[in-house]
């Protein structure tokens, strides 16, 4: 695949990121719009967390679902790639409506119109997600340099969706006036654009595979859960998304309540660490290549739950100001994030193409199941961090980021040491 094909895989992880990362980093807050005020917070936070960790759930449930569709639309002799063409405008949908609710509306009303948006959203990013990212294994045709890059398509898709999200949406939000549902339409029309994308990215030769018969989804199921190294990758890249997810949710908070700033300095914070991250993904492949995927993970996971630790103590002006020492702690998350996210695909389609049943979708199902529920607590504990209102909470937001990330290390050094005993 040429440079430009490239580009277009990854621009359908650009789509769906920047709506998640939208959705994600903005849900808590907008749950406090006008808490201050006398109509009152537009809904209570910890209960919207509360229906998103049961929404995310659910939608994990539908996982399984959507991979066994997908192999099984492959095993007809049919081309993946066309399955997106039923999903990928719903997504957009469901953001819409997350944010279109306000105060003039009933309760009853306003968490109508959320919940409907969480189960358009959700179900729609599964239906749609699973197959896109499990064409990492139809495009690359067995080639691993292909797939390399296109694994780090994905990568590069989900950092550059949550840089164009910190920097952008809050300047659309508190100055341009454009605020939750003006912003979130707009993240909608883009995203829709880079999510059409991924399907002219196919290999120019691209052919339908063999008719087969598929397995059945408790078979390919079982199998992917059975797999001990599989079961690994999921332990390990599970802690690094999770702490993702609370420091994606706690950087508002952190630029308000220990910097002393507003959600636009969140900006401030992105900046250095997309300096240090965009250049670190150039030397994935190298040092994947020297170290293997697994000890750079291994490294990667514990340098970023160190630096996402560090961000717990910001406040002080220890190396020039306040903000100046929070630029650096975030610049030293960048590689660390670069490298994870860079490897994630590569990994989950390297433990699908050993399988018995190379089902591809539904190893991509699986991970995103387990992830996705993993997901929704993280962001549950989030939201009742940030519900405490002090700045204590707020630190322990991003320390418990960087312990969830570290915790995903040690799971999988135990986990692994347990599998070489059985061989044993």
């Amino acid at each position: 695949m040429n440079a430009r094909k490239v580009i277009l895989y990854g621009a359908g992880q650009l789509g769906i990121m920047l709506l998640a990362r939208f959705f994600f980093q903005w849900l808590i807050k907008y749950a406090d719009l006008g808490a201050e005020s006398e109509s009152g917070a537009l809904f209570v936070g910890a209960t919207v967390g509360l229906v998103f960790l049961g929404f995310r759930i659910f939608d994990g449930v539908t996982d399984p679902l959507a991979g066994a569709l997908g192999d099984w639309w492959v095993a007809k002799g049919r081309q993946r790639r066309k399955l997106l063409w039923s999903s990928f405008w719903l997504p957009p949908i469901g953001l819409i409506l997350v944010f279109a609710p306000h105060h003039d509306m009933s309760q009853l009303l306003r968490w109508s119109i959320l919940c409907s948006g969480m189960f358009i959203f959700f179900v729609g990013y599964t239906l749609y997600a699973i197959p896109y990212w499990s064409l990492v294994d139809d495009y690359s045709e067995g080639s691993e340099e292909t797939r390399s890059k296109l694994s780090n398509a994905l990568g590069v898709g989900v950092l550059l969706a949550t840089a164009l999200t910190f920097v952008i949406s809050p300047l659309k939000i508190e100055n341009w006036g454009l605020g939750y549902l003006g912003t979130a339409v707009i993240y909608a029309l883009v995203g829709t654009i880079f999510m059409v994308l991924p399907y002219f990215a196919a290999p120019k030769r691209v052919k339908n595979a063999p008719n087969t018969k598929p397995p059945s989804l408790s078979t390919s199921l079982l199998s992917s859960l059975s797999d001990a190294r599989f079961v690994g990758v999921i332990v390990l890249f599970a802690g690094s998304q999770m702490s993702f997810t609370v420091m994606t949710a706690s950087a508002p908070f952190i630029a308000e309540k220990l910097l002393g700033g507003t959600v636009g300095d969140v900006a401030l914070l992105l900046g250095p660490l997309l300096l240090t991250a965009f250049p670190a993904f150039i030397f994935v492949p190298k040092v994947v290549k020297r170290f293997g995927w697994e000890r750079s993970s291994l490294a990667a996971s514990v340098a970023l739950g160190l630096a996402y630790v560090g961000a717990g103590f910001l406040g002080q002006p220890l190396i020039g100001s306040a903000m100046t020492t929070a630029m650096i702690c975030f610049s030293l998350a960048g590689p660390g994030a670069a490298f994870l996210l860079g490897l994630e695909g590569e990994a989950i389609a390297r433990c699908a193409e050993s399988s018995q049943f190379k089902s591809t979708s539904m190893y991509f199902s699986v991970y995103n199941f387990i992830v996705k529920a993993l997901n929704g607590i993280a962001l549950f504990i989030a939201a009742q961090l940030a519900g405490k209102n002090t700045v204590w909470g707020v630190r322990q937001m991003p320390i418990t980021a960087g312990l969830l990330c570290i915790s995903g290390v040690v799971l999988y050094i135990l986990l692994a040491s347990l599998r070489k005993k059985k061989v044993s």
